[in-house]
């Protein structure tokens, strides 16, 4: 099985991409959804974990790729004529002909299964796969090539897999530069200026998070001679490579887009919006909470943990106040990934059993919210031609379905009973804890300041798709495609019974999942339908009254009628007219993001050089 779910989406990727024929395309999008979920199901409910040991010629071949790959990078990079890319392809050529030089056979297995593993496989069958049902319809509305993307969409996934799988660091150097690889064909995929500019700024950013896990290599592998994760894991003094863990952490932190590499991340937003989608839901760039936490164990409670606490909670803080500014509506969805990536990675960051259970439920929720909320996306854009929240004004009359997700989306990433205020809850309720440490009162005011814009965020943007000069007239439900719809409600299904069983969901599925990360005594349990943590307990009854009333603020919009609020209009024959509602547009932050990014950098430096003790 684990081996079925790491090669069946190159198969059907390759198929797809050889036939170019419709009904194969369509067909096979559909199939590999119940077989990949099942596969995952199966592995999770095996005897894990397991250590899987490959042959001699699979370690060859892997060898043989990363020179491929590094040598298409390179060729990119002189035909795209950007010095970075060649520039960072050679010194990858360098340091991996180092690493190689220096590596020793041992008997530590190249594959490594655990219930992270499988958690990631049944995320990537789950919430990945109908991103690529959603891409078989979204390519036939003016776009070319379709059946070219959908095979890259799921060979992705087949790479996702692979790269969760990977217990052999320099394997997973492989695959981390091959969702590097993935990312620039996607990104360029419409093969305009622009698009081709992003793909090569993901490309060149990309490629310094690889530049990084080879240094971590050769550190590794010169101090402790190991270059596996579970051999990290073992050490009695992980300290002694606490170098090579800063340059992980590192990689993390580009391929999490965290501040000054978010770049890349908000550049994908020219691509076709199910690129976006699985970007930001399930794969890629889950990548970097899963590295951290994979190192979680080794780094907790040293100086490089409280430094990825500090720049990560950073991030998340400035990330949400950044995304007020913006218009776009993906772009907005983007600094909200980019935010929450930083609060996956600083709960990983802590490494307590609590705020491990935390940083799983926000990867789970994260992956379901924001592949719902980036298809949606796509539906406004492909059929009601709308891209900025300045053309989402009265969307309620012309897309009240779509609306109707986009703000059950939102509500996802806000309220209770939901997995994002849930893992927040745990994170400042760990926090407690730990008041005389200075890291961990930083870090209750990041969850909270962050929080709090994050919300003023989605709000704003409700707020002007329900705001209307008059009362609601006509409510038009326009027909929608049947895999536009199939893939809407199938999302929207998950996330309300994850919600309503979100006890037993977190406190027996998610903290058994964590016990393979940080083994022990769990304080979050699940009492029948209520979660209990410490003292603390949301019952059940409070979770369905949640629910109830989340249900009726995302509908009733369509019903109710204000009195006395008015727009002005631009044009008013000289007559004043008194403003009872007003939107801010949060320009005058564009002030502060040179400080903001300068900030960033000298957070990211003092991560590698301070947290991995190069002084």
């Amino acid at each position: 099985m684990v081996t079925m779910s790491i090669i069946l989406p190159w198969i059907i990727a390759l198929i797809i991409y050889l036939t170019k024929n419709d009904f194969v395309t369509n067909v096979l999008s559909f199939l590999i959804l119940p077989v990949l979920a099942y596969f995952g199901w199966v592995v999770y409910n095996s005897n894990l974990p397991m250590m899987i040991h490959t042959p001699g010629w699979l370690n060859i071949l892997m060898v043989v790729y990363d020179i491929g790959l590094l040598g298409y990078f390179l060729y990119q990079g002189i035909k795209k004529k950007s010095f970075l890319v060649t520039s960072l392809a050679v010194v990858q050529f360098i340091l991996l002909f180092i690493v190689l030089a220096m590596v020793n056979h041992n008997n530590t297995a190249d594959i490594y299964i655990d219930k992270i593993t499988a958690m990631f496989y049944i995320i990537v069958a789950i919430v990945g796969v109908p991103i690529a049902i959603f891409a078989t319809k979204y390519m036939e509305y003016d776009e070319k090539r379709k059946h070219d993307f959908v095979a890259i969409v799921i060979w992705f996934l087949g790479v996702m897999n692979f790269a969760v799988s990977v217990n052999n660091i320099e394997w997973f150097f492989a695959l981390f530069e091959t969702t590097t690889l993935a990312s620039f064909l996607m990104i360029g995929f419409r093969g305009d200026k622009e698009a081709t500019n992003n793909a090569v700024l993901a490309l060149w950013m990309n490629q310094i998070g690889g530049v990084a896990i080879l240094l971590a290599l050769i550190l590794m592998i010169k101090t402790a001679n190991i270059y596996h994760f579970t051999d990290i894991l073992s050490l009695n003094n992980p300290a002694i490579i606490i170098s090579a863990l800063g340059f992980l952490s590192l990689s993390a932190l580009v391929k999490g887009a965290q501040l000054p590499f978010h770049k890349w991340l908000l550049g994908a937003m020219i691509a076709p919006t199910p690129v976006s989608a699985i970007l930001h839901s399930a794969t890629m760039v889950k990548i970097a909470p899963y590295l951290i936490l994979r190192i979680s164990p080794a780094i907790h409670n040293t100086l490089l943990a409280k430094l990825l606490i500090i720049t990560t909670g950073f991030v998340f803080v400035v990330a949400s106040i950044l995304a007020l500014r913006e218009t776009s509506f993906k772009k907005i969805l983007a600094y909200s990934t980019i935010a929450l990536l930083g609060l996956m990675m600083l709960a990983a960051a802590v490494g307590t059993p609590v705020a491990i259970v935390a940083s799983l439920t926000l990867i789970v929720f994260h992956a379901f919210a924001k592949g719902f909320l980036f298809v949606e996306a796509g539906v406004l854009e492909k059929v009601f031609n709308v891209k900025y929240i300045s053309q989402m004004r009265r969307l309620i009359e012309r897309a009240p379905l779509t609306l109707m997700f986009i703000f059950f989306g939102f509500l996802n990433m806000t309220f209770v009973p939901f997995g994002s205020l849930i893992g927040k809850w745990f994170l400042i309720e760990e926090a407690a804890n730990f008041l005389s440490h200075g890291s961990y009162i930083i870090l209750i005011l990041y969850v909270g300041a962050g929080s709090a814009f994050l919300s003023i965020l989605y709000m704003k943007v409700l707020g002007i798709s329900v705001r209307k000069a008059h009362s609601i007239e006509k409510v038009r439900f326009a027909p929608l495609p049947f895999r536009f719809n199939f893939v809407s409600f199938w999302y929207y299904g998950w996330l309300l019974a994850l919600a309503l069983f979100i006890a037993p969901f977190v406190g027996n599925i998610l903290v058994d999942i964590a016990k393979d990360v940080v083994p022990g005594n769990y304080p979050i349990y699940a009492d029948g339908l209520s979660l209990t943590l410490n003292n603390s307990t949301l019952y059940f009854w409070q979770i369905f009254i949640a629910l109830a009333i989340l249900v009726l603020i995302h509908t009733l919009p369509y019903f109710i009628k204000l009195k006395n609020v008015d727009i002005v209009h631009p044009y008013n024959c000289g007559e004043l007219h008194k403003r009872h509602i007003e939107t801010y547009d949060f320009a005058c932050i564009n002030v502060a993001k040179p400080y903001i990014i300068a900030f960033s950098i000298a957070l990211f430096i003092l991560v590698v050089v301070l947290g991995g003790g190069l002084l």
